[in-house]
């Protein structure tokens, strides 16, 4: 219990009045819960969305519940999804690459990811109805957060220390059978076998995002997890809507 709300006090802008001690080697195995924290975060976005989808239009409640996933998240995957495409797509050798990712300052590519990507989850989120809405609100922080997972499993840290590190390499075969599984079911249960399918095409795709960027930096960093999380679940939403048709 004291490791998700340790992950909450990390992770999320929930607060939790209760001094809970951080020990390295103790937080790494907290990877297997990374589905269910999002399973938190789904529940809560959903309670959201419930009372939302009342009161507005569905354009609207739709970008409300983008804000609230950006408010509830303090938008650290955004951000990671920002730094990643300002550093790979700079065109620059790999310590420059990584030099970029770490600046605090937004790029071009940066700022275009974020766009694209919200633009993109709002228009794949109005091609479904109330009910699909409302469970797909719930199962795409499972999603994003197992596929931070399958990204960080035998994986390299592209940086000599950082937070990243904690999770990046130190997968087990049995933490990410775990992350996958519940993910797997997850989705399935909400979504019948359209999502299912969503999630394995989703496996592949980051996948070859993870040799990609393997290639290019000479590891992942906690940026690049991130982002991950971002484009799984614009993926997952763009095979789902394309399933549904």
């Amino acid at each position: 219990m004291n490791e998700i709300l340790l992950m909450l006090q990390l992770f999320t802008v929930i607060p939790i009045q209760k001094e809970i001690p951080y020990d390295r080697e103790r937080f790494t195995k907290t990877a297997v819960l990374l589905p269910v924290l999002g399973g938190v975060m789904g529940l809560l976005e959903g309670g959201a969305a419930s009372l939302i989808l009342g009161l507005f239009r569905p354009m609207t409640a739709v970008l409300l519940i983008l804000m609230v996933d950006v408010f509830l998240t303090k938008g650290i995957h955004l951000d990671g999804l920002a730094d990643t495409c300002d550093g790979l797509f700079s065109g620059r050798d790999r310590k420059t690459m990584l030099e970029i990712m770490k600046d605090s300052r937004l790029g071009a590519f940066g700022a275009l990811s974020l766009l694209f990507c919200l633009l993109l989850k709002t228009a794949f989120l109005m091609e479904l109805d109330s009910v699909t809405f409302l469970r797909m609100v719930l199962v795409l922080p499972v999603i994003g957060r197992n596929m931070m997972v399958l990204g960080a499993f035998r994986s390299v840290y592209a940086r000599d220390h950082g937070f990243g590190g904690i999770y990046i390499g130190q997968i087990s075969n049995l933490t990410l059978a775990i992350a996958s599984g519940t993910a797997l079911f997850y989705s399935t249960a909400l979504l019948g076998i359209s999502g299912g399918i969503s999630w394995f095409a989703v496996g592949f795709l980051i996948l070859q995002m993870k040799h990609y960027t393997e290639k290019r930096l000479g590891g992942i960093t906690g940026d690049v997890l991130g982002a991950f999380l971002e484009v799984s679940q614009l993926i997952y939403l763009l095979v789902y809507v394309l399933l549904a048709r």
